[in-house]
Parts: structure tokens; sequence; C-alpha cells
């Protein structure tokens, strides 16, 4: 029943046509940056210099504070972090990381390699809009985007004769859009809150029973399997499916890494461009040793954060599209059974939006007495219904019949930000909500057709995908019709990632 009425409300959406990051092994602060992030360190608004004998200026000069950021309306903060999402940050901002790798490791500086650019192991793009540019800053990347996860845990490797398969060896990712990504996380927070609590309540049954109770674990229609606890407080998680054994549900990242957009914000800003945050690397340090200190202060991060949060909800738009033949197609999607991970809506307790995460880890900013609040109503969610076509969980999706997306090596394995390694046939289900404009598809990006990505499906989806194929032509053709009217929405004005934004922008409403 739940998923037919949630089909029936997408066959609604498409009566009323609306006008319109991959991500690396995420390693724990040490002892001291956890100690320092404990502090709540927050530095005063400034404008930054370069470095003496460094003869140029800075991408980037205004800084702000936390203390700032709060006292700024939803638009003007909007504006400085879509300004931070498309600068091209130089070696005066800290862009670099020639002394560390992308965890924050120590390496030894190779000045063969230069202080910059590593096109496998990273830094390897000036800018967030450098990967997220398509359609506009904030959405998906083309193939000359991806990213190699876990390559950017080791020395530079760019000069290292390497085996003939990138993707094999180093996990090969392609961009993701961040469009409705509040409205994401939310959903990620609720759902956590659900599988917790319900542990919770076995424990103490379990408890007070004196004998080991088994809970199922159910969130928003979505079952996580179950877990069984002991009399003695502990909980066995073995039965416990598509999110990791603390039950936090994560859902940015192709495999569902990062709980947060702030964790990955951070995370992708030291890995991809070099540039350090305050919160997780500490005021008044230089790790990277490129002469730049409190590179990105808390109040920055938290504009880009909210920026991200803050972009409008993909859309239903079937300009151009015939309109009956995607109608038809969405009928076919969910008869098939491919509504059975690809949940087409999502419902809301909350519409409210708030930064950080208070069960972001050390390294992150949590300090949610310092939160910055706005309304996901802003951003396009109507009826506190999310309508991304996903279940939030992690599914096995390829077998030998079906190996395009088995392609992870054995060893290692990506582990999720709380260290938990993630198997290599699991991804997170996809948001198919940006579909029809965020090609190429596939967690590599080496998928041009909506119809190959479909039917590359195996493992948990074979049944879904034997359907599909087993469909006519004409149907087939429907269901990526049907697709390809889930986009994102374009804003005024279309930026390019290197024109400088007015901070007179009004923030989006998703209309």
């Amino acid at each position: 029943m739940l998923r037919t009425s949630l089909a029936i409300a997408a066959l609604c959406l498409l009566g009323f046509p609306f006008s319109a990051i991959a991500q690396p092994l995420a390693i724990p602060p040490n002892e001291a940056i956890s100690a320092h992030m404990e502090k709540g360190p927050d530095l005063s608004d400034f404008v930054r210099t370069c470095p003496p004998g460094l003869n140029d200026t800075p991408a980037m000069p205004q800084h702000y504070g936390q203390a700032t950021i709060l006292n700024m309306p939803l638009n003007r903060v909007f504006a400085i972090g879509q300004q931070t999402f498309i600068t091209n940050f130089n070696a005066c901002d800290g862009a670099g990381r020639p002394a560390t790798t992308g965890t924050g490791a120590e390496r030894t500086p190779d000045p063969a390699m230069g202080p910059r650019f590593t096109r496998v192991s990273a830094p390897e793009t000036s800018s967030c809009a450098g990967c997220h540019s398509q359609p506009q800053p904030g959405g998906a990347g083309d193939f000359v985007a991806n990213v190699f996860v876990l390559a950017q845990a080791a020395d530079p490797v760019s000069r290292i004769i390497l085996n003939e398969d990138f993707s094999n060896t180093w996990l090969e990712r392609n961009t993701l859009g961040m469009f409705g990504s509040g409205a994401i996380e939310m959903l990620g927070r609720e759902m956590t809150t659900d599988l917790q609590a319900e542990q919770q309540s076995a424990i103490t049954s379990a408890e007070a029973s004196g004998a080991s109770v088994t809970v199922n674990l159910l969130s928003k229609g979505v079952s996580f399997g179950a877990l069984t606890a002991n009399p003695d407080g502990s909980v066995n998680t073995d039965a416990v499916v598509g999110v990791d054994p603390d039950l936090v549900i994560k859902p940015f990242s192709r495999k569902g890494a990062f709980r947060s957009l702030r964790e990955f914000t951070v995370t992708a800003m030291n890995q991809h461009h070099g540039m350090q945050a305050v919160e997780r690397f500490g005021v008044g340090t230089d790790p990277d040793e490129d002469s730049v200190d409190n590179e990105l202060l808390i109040g920055d991060i938290t504009a880009v954060t909210i920026f991200q949060a803050a972009l409008p909800a993909p859309i239903v738009s079937t300009q151009g599209i015939d309109r009956a033949t995607a109608v038809h197609g969405a009928h076919v999607f969910n008869e098939v059974g491919c509504t059975g991970c690809h949940i087409p809506s999502l419902p809301l307790k909350s519409s409210q939006f708030c930064d950080p995460d208070p069960q972001n880890l050390a390294g992150t900013f949590n300090d949610t007495s310092q939160s910055y609040c706005f309304n996901l109503s802003q951003t396009g969610i109507r009826g506190n219904s999310v309508a991304a076509y996903t279940d939030l969980k992690r599914h096995v999706i390829c077998d030998s019949n079906k190996p395009h997306y088995c392609n992870e090596p054995a060893s290692p394995l990506q582990a999720s930000d709380s260290n938990y390694a993630i198997p290599g046939n699991q991804f997170l289900t996809a948001k198919l909500w940006d579909t029809g404009n965020s090609g190429p598809w596939g967690h590599r990006g080496d998928l041009d057709t909506i119809y190959a990505a479909i039917t590359a499906h195996g493992g948990e989806a074979t049944n879904s995908e034997s359907q599909f194929e087993a469909l006519s032509n004409s149907d087939q053709l429907a269901v990526v019709t049907f697709l390809k009217t889930l986009q994102m929405p374009i804003l005024p004005p279309n930026q390019d990632p290197n024109v400088n934004m007015s901070n007179r922008n009004p923030v989006p409403n998703g209309r």
C-alpha cells in the first residue's frame, strides 16, 4: 500500500509541472584536535592577506566568525556560502597541503610534486564548483570531475606507475548533486532518532525482563533488519542491514559515509582543496605547512553548509517531454518494483533545518547553542514530503551476472565517518529526484544513458531489473522518460563559477 500510494503521489506531481562529492575515507581527529574541538573555538571576522613574499591577493579575503553569521538573514548567509562554494582558492587562501595527506596525516613534502595539484591523490580542484558544476554550481559533475577515494589517504601518487584500472585501485567516484540536501540531512537525522530509540527500548525491556529482546528496526516505512538486546545492556547487530551498527543514517556520499553536510564539507575542503577548517585542525595551526593558518573559520563552514542545505529541492519538469509518456513511465516504474528501494517520497516530522547536527563527531562543529536555522519550505519542500526517490539505505546492487557496480577492490574498503567498513558491493540507494539533469550516471559516472544505469543493476535489484528488461521497448522508454522529468531547478542567474556573486541574490524558493 505504501509503495502504491507514493507512486500515485508522484503521478499527481507530474500533472503539475513546476517552472523552474566521493567520498574519501573519514579518519577521526587526533586527541589534540578532539580536545580543541570540545572548547568550541571561534575567531572574529578578518580580512586575509598573502604570506610574505607571495605578491598576489587571496581569492577569498573576507572570513566570518560564527557570531557574525548567526546575526545574518538567510539570503545573506546563502550568498556568502555560494561565493565560498564557487571561489577558486589559491595559495594565499591556504589551498594545497604539501605536508599532509587528504586525511590530515603527515607526509614528507615533495617539491617536485608541487604544493597544489595531484590529480589522483588530490588536491585536484580549485573550487567546490569545479566538480559540482552541472547544470550549475551545487549540481553534479561530468566524468572528468571524478575523484579517487582512498588515494587521498596516501602520499602523492600522480607520478607513480599505477595498474591499468584506476577505478579498481582507488574507488573512482562521480560527483553528486547537492540540491535538496537540507531535507536529505533532516530525513537522516529523524531516521537515526527512530532507530536508536527502538534500540534503547529493546535494551530497557531486556534489562527489566532479564531476557534477550529482539526488535525490528523500522523508520519511515523502511526496514533496517533487527537487533537483539541482552539483559547486560549489550546488543547483537548481526541482523542489522543497510546501516552501520551504530544505527546512524549517513545520507551523503555514494556509499553513505557521512552523516551531515557540515562533516562532508569540512572533509572535502581538506581533501579536495587543501583548505583546513579550524574546527578540525585547530586555531593558529598550520598542519599542512603551507604558511597559512586559520584557513576556514567556523562561520565560513556554516555559510557554505547553509548554502548547500538551502539549495532548492529538485522538481518535476515536463518541458520538452511528452507528459502522457512520463505519467505512464511512472506507473511502470512502480509496477516493476523500482519503488521498493527508490521510494518516491519520505515524510519529515519537522521542516526546520538547523546546523550543526548535534551528532557530529569530534572534529566537526557540534555546538547546538550556536545553531543557524531556517525552514525547508523555503527550498520548495511542500507538506513535509521529500520526493527524493530513495530509502537512505545501503543495498547490494551487483552480482556475478551484473558485475558493473561490483568494481570495488576486496581491500581496503571505504569506511563511514564512524569507521565502519562498508562492503564493496553495497551502495546507498541513489536519490533519483535529479536524474534528469545529473548525468552521467552510476557511481563512476561511466554510464551515459539512464537505460544503461538501470540495466546494470543486480543483487537485491535483480527481480526489478529483470522485469524492466522484460518490458516492451516503448515501456522501457517511458520509464526513462519519466526519470528525465526529475531535475534540479536552474537558479537565476546561473552563475559562472569564476564570476563573483552579488549578495543581493535572493534565496531561491524552488518554484
